[in-house]
């Protein structure tokens, strides 16, 4: 199943990520290719242990440093990332979200979930649950609710070295 749900800035797409035929759903709808890879979601430190695993606890800290909030890490992928949830990438993009509506999405899974803007690529995110519907109609469930704060994608930041991908 494929979920729309808002997030801190944009409205955002998301499924369980061990769901291969899902992932390529929600690029098909996006007119995306799998290249670029998803970043994963959680409101729940937990889910991330297995993406971290192969880390140092130092690294494991810094994570936490700014978890939970809107900071999205990108950390080495370990053989628990999905080809298909990495892309071309020898990394996986992960953040601890705050918002509500990711954490009860999260939870209701029990899972971290994958994140893309929904929308279609190239074009601007949609805003609202009704932009949502006019774009994908009934090939998402639709999680109600209300955009945080923000007003632009989360930074994303290298967790080994530190490099700022997005700001």
């Amino acid at each position: 199943m494929i979920y729309a749900y808002p997030t801190e800035g944009v409205w955002g797409l998301g499924c369980l990520p061990n769901s291969e035929e899902d992932v390529k759903k929600i690029c098909f709808l996006k007119q995306r290719t799998l290249d670029k890879g998803l970043i994963l979601v959680s409101g729940n430190f937990s889910h991330f242990e297995s993406y971290l695993s192969h880390l140092s606890e130092d690294l494991i800290d810094k994570t936490k440093s700014k978890w939970p909030g809107a900071h999205t890490w990108l950390v080495p992928a370990n053989d628990n990332v999905p080809a298909w949830i990495r892309g071309n990438s020898d990394f996986v993009a992960l953040r601890q979200s705050v918002h509500p509506s990711i954490i009860e999405l999260s939870e209701k899974l029990n899972s971290v979930i994958t994140s893309t803007s929904a929308n279609i690529s190239s074009e601007s995110p949609a805003k609202n649950a009704e932009e949502v519907r006019n774009l994908f109609g009934d090939e998402v469930s639709i999680l109600e609710g209300k955009l945080g704060g923000a007003d632009k994608p989360t930074p994303i930041q290298n967790l080994i070295t530190d490099e700022w991908i997005r700001n």
